[in-house]
């Protein structure tokens, strides 16, 4: 069969159109449970196993609808995990989204309760604000501080930082007080901050999102846009620090921003698994 240049552009037409489709409809609601296993050092008998939720990135918006961010939190209370941890961004830029973006995620549910920290957008409608939607839903926000989780004779920090970009993030303040002999997990919106936390501070393991996991991704899993000054090293997945133990683990998120895309890079719900070293 003859490829004559009318069937050529007929072809070129509908594949563009299948791609926008997939990329501006159907691939920004279709959400991935990613299951990562992160083994932890000095991790006691009573938290091998213990699984923590990571939701960020939301961006409640025109484009991220309140039925789809229910879905997540219905998926994510069916996967019955010990925390659910919530790592900044709950909507994209409009105030009248905070208070349902915020009350949507109110309804999560965990064994070990709910722990949330800020991102850069949280702060665009007036940090306060936000905060004050966090307060009234009962989420604990960790703005520099921690929480100690207990189990039989051990025991789990879970730390919080400010925003890296909009704040001003201090990883020894927040694990100030903490037994070094503790395991350690630290929620920061922005992964950037990893690569600058304190000398001889233990961080076991960093949670971020910030990244979107690029929005777009080409083949060989290339993002050509990351907002990170570390380029590919965080636009996704399980990374550990040059010359210390700890590990970093960034999400795509749930949402979108600026362009309202994504294409080979599905949204994610993740699910960590702890493990004894």
């Amino acid at each position: 069969m003859n490829l004559t240049r009318r069937t050529f552009l007929k072809g070129g037409l509908l594949l563009g159109s299948a791609l926008t489709v997939d990329g501006f409809v159907l691939e920004p609601r279709e959400f991935r449970t990613e299951r990562v296993e992160v083994r932890v050092p000095g991790l006691s008998a009573g938290f091998d196993g213990f699984t923590v939720c990571q939701i960020t990135d939301v961006h409640h918006s025109p484009f991220v609808p309140l039925g789809y961010i229910e879905r997540v939190v219905a998926k994510a209370n069916s996967l019955k995990p010990d925390l659910t941890v919530l790592t900044g961004d709950y909507i994209d830029y409009e105030r009248d989204y905070v208070v349902p973006s915020i009350k949507a995620l109110g309804g999560l549910k965990a064994a070990r309760g709910v722990l949330a920290i800020l991102g850069n957008h949280d702060h665009y409608t007036g940090k306060a604000y936000t905060v004050e939607a966090l307060r009234s839903r009962g989420i604990p926000l960790l703005e520099n501080g921690h929480t100690l989780i207990e189990a039989g004779s051990g025991a789990l920090c879970v730390a919080g930082v400010k925003d890296y970009l909009e704040d001003f993030p201090d990883a020894a303040l927040a694990l100030k007080g903490v037994d070094k002999d503790i395991p350690r997990i630290l929620l920061s919106h922005h992964p950037d901050y990893a690569e600058q936390l304190p000398e001889g501070e233990r961080v076991d393991l960093v949670l971020s999102g910030h990244t979107h996991g690029g929005q777009v991704r080409m083949p060989f899993s290339y993002a050509p846009i990351v907002p990170s000054a570390y380029g590919q090293k965080y636009s996704g997945g399980l990374v550990r620090l040059k010359n210390r133990s700890t590990q970093v683990y960034v999400s795509r998120g749930i949402g979108v921003v600026g362009i309202p895309v994504r294409i080979n890079c599905p949204p994610e719900l993740t699910l960590i698994r702890l493990v004894r070293a």
